[in-house]
């Protein structure tokens, strides 16, 4: 585990102790199953796997398949919309390195190049049909994508919310759940739990609360 992400980071719990061997029992099966895809995306974006698998559960459970109400899709729960943007924001600082195009690439083929073409996210093109989005629904139900750009996602966040050498796994939460323009206020882990839904609550709790994954997975 990365030493930044400090768990837990608030004493109160959403997991039951009697809840966790079943829930180590599904991280497992997860890690059989995916373990592969997320130690190279855990390679490539240097996003802690531990956290890529945290997300995988609390997501879908680990189904490539799950797609939600609100229309997010696959193991990382994306939507197409939100995965191009992450795409595009990550090619625009640079920082998307020739292993991750090629990953990329094998979804997305000559898709990939028109991401590159955007000025800014959610950017309307002939060549993604003037809608903003390149990545499909169907793109998304490819685990190595999905994950890889998950990761993508989640290693922005981690960028903009490592604060004085501590990662505020709150705020990653919080934006991942919420959305990427949702940004919660500058406020102490508690207050943000205090003050926000009780999905995104849960969530935070999930991971950054007493009995939380990312201790049980360490």
């Amino acid at each position: 585990m990365n030493g930044q992400i400090k768990v837990p980071m608030v004493p109160e719990a959403f997991y039951k102790l009697s809840e966790l061997p079943l829930i180590q029992k599904k991280l497992d099966a997860i890690s059989q199953k995916y373990g592969t895809l997320i130690r190279e995306a855990s390679r490539l974006t240097n996003v802690p796997l531990e956290l890529i698998l945290s997300f995988a559960f609390i997501e879908s459970g680990g189904d490539a398949m799950a797609v939600s109400k609100a229309g997010a899709v696959g193991i990382m729960q994306l939507q197409p919309q939100s995965a191009t943007d992450m795409i595009h924001l990550e090619y625009s600082k640079e920082r998307l390195s020739d292993e991750e195009k090629s990953v990329l690439r094998q979804t997305l083929k000559t898709r990939l190049d028109c991401i590159f073409k955007m000025k800014f996210m959610s950017h309307k093109l002939p060549c993604n049909n003037n809608t903003g989005a390149v990545v499909t629904k169907s793109d998304l139900f490819n685990p190595a994508f999905n994950i890889l750009v998950g990761s993508i996602y989640l290693g922005i966040l981690l960028d903009q919310h490592t604060e004085k050498g501590v990662v505020r796994l709150d705020k990653i939460v919080y934006r991942y759940n919420r959305g990427y323009f949702s940004k919660p206020k500058d406020y102490p882990i508690e207050n943000i739990i205090a003050s926000t839904n009780e999905e995104t609550r849960g969530y935070i709790l999930k991971l950054a609360g007493k009995n939380g994954l990312l201790d049980l997975i360490t």
